[in-house]
């Protein structure tokens, strides 16, 4: 039987990847940032069963019946297409802490997408910002990450467990200086 790599276990192994470079972290960003254009979605979900219970009772639905239904097909179709829109992007924007590297995925859209890296040995300071009481709550907050290199540097908004994020790279970084 073929196995589908998108559903089988992941061994955090990914595309131009150095033979000797071993994956630490892979970090996405908190679910919270799915809750916004989750909510918006179920609301516009909604509409038509709310606009329904108005249409059905005017005497001349059964003469646009089928004009009815198609375009609420078409409506629902809209919906569906922009959360997997939102889920692709979400799962696409990652970043992987390797054993050498800083490498940052960041998904634009369906075609559009940058990737960022910085050697670890070139980080030379990492601030972790929380503002807010969810932000406390939830236990998510901003990475900043500063380097030596040509690239100044990362800055990554919205990460769950920052301080856990910044604590690994700091050992990830201080390991492969000791090298």
């Amino acid at each position: 039987m073929p196995s589908f790599s998108i559903l089988s276990a992941s061994n955090n192994t990914f595309r131009n990847q150095r033979p000797d470079e071993k994956t630490i972290l892979v970090v996405r960003k908190h679910w919270i940032t799915l809750f916004g254009p989750m909510v918006f979605l179920i609301f516009f979900a909604l509409l038509p069963f709310i606009a329904s219970y108005f249409i059905y009772q005017v005497s001349w639905y059964d003469t646009i019946t089928d004009l009815y239904w198609f375009i609420i097909t078409v409506y629902f179709l809209i919906l569906w297409v922009i959360f997997f829109g939102n889920l692709m992007i979400y799962s696409l924007n990652v970043i992987i802490v390797t054993n050498q590297r800083i490498i940052e995925n960041h998904q634009q859209g369906l075609f559009k997408h940058t990737l960022n890296e910085m050697r670890l040995d070139k980080v030379q300071d990492i601030t972790v910002e929380m503002n807010g009481v969810l932000a406390n709550i939830l236990n998510f907050g901003n990475i900043l990450i500063q380097s030596a290199g040509t690239q100044n540097e990362f800055y990554f908004t919205k990460i769950p467990h920052p301080d856990k994020v910044k604590k690994t790279i700091m050992d990830a970084r201080n390991e492969c200086g000791s090298l």
